[in-house]
C-alpha cells in the first residue's frame, strides 16, 4: 500500500466513494501499523479505534472478521432493522449495538450483523420494505399498516 502512494491508491478505491479521505487514512494506518504494531493489525477495539478513519463500527467488523470475535457492527441497515422490528430499539448506534449483544443468542453472535445487514439491504429497506417477503414478519413489531 505504501509503495502505491496515496494518489494511486485513491484511483484504485475511487468506486467505493470518498477515495481522497480513505486513501489518506489507509496510507497513514499502514505507517502506524509498521511503526507501532510490527506490521500487524491490533486485536483490541481500543487500539483499532486509534487508527485513522477507524470508528467503532469498523473496529467491530475487524474484530469479527479478522479475529473471530463475536461482535455486532451496527451500520445504517442494522440500526434501522433493529429499531423497526423492535429487536433492539435504541436511540443511538451504541445503544442498539449493546442491546443486540444482549438479545442475540451466543451461537448467532458471530454472524448476526451479516444477517441483519442483508435483511436491511434487500427486504427491510429504508423506503421499499417488503413485509410480505419477510421471514420474521410474525415476530416483527412493525407492519406496513403502521408505516407513515
Amino acid at each position: 500500500m505504501l509503495a502505491l502512494g496515496q494518489s494511486k491508491l485513491a484511483g484504485i478505491i475511487k468506486p467505493i466513494g470518498l477515495a481522497p479521505a480513505k486513501s489518506k487514512n489507509i496510507i497513514n494506518t499502514c505507517k502506524i501499523l509498521l511503526k507501532k504494531h510490527d506490521g500487524q493489525v491490533p486485536g483490541s477495539r481500543e487500539e483499532l479505534e486509534h487508527l485513522p478513519g477507524v470508528g467503532r463500527k469498523t473496529a467491530n467488523v475487524v474484530l469479527n472478521e479478522g479475529f473471530d470475535k463475536p461482535t455486532i457492527a451496527v451500520d445504517t441497515h442494522v440500526f434501522r432493522v433493529a429499531n423497526r422490528t423492535g429487536l433492539a430499539p435504541g436511540k443511538t448506534v451504541l445503544a442498539t449495538e449493546l442491546k443486540l449483544l444482549e438479545v442475540t443468542p451466543e451461537k448467532w453472535l458471530k454472524n448476526a450483523h451479516r444477517y441483519l445487514i442483508l435483511h436491511g439491504r434487500y427486504t427491510c429497506t429504508a423506503k421499499n420494505f417488503d413485509c410480505q417477503k419477510c421471514v420474521i414478519e410474525k415476530e416483527c413489531g412493525f407492519t406496513e399498516k403502521t408505516a407513515v
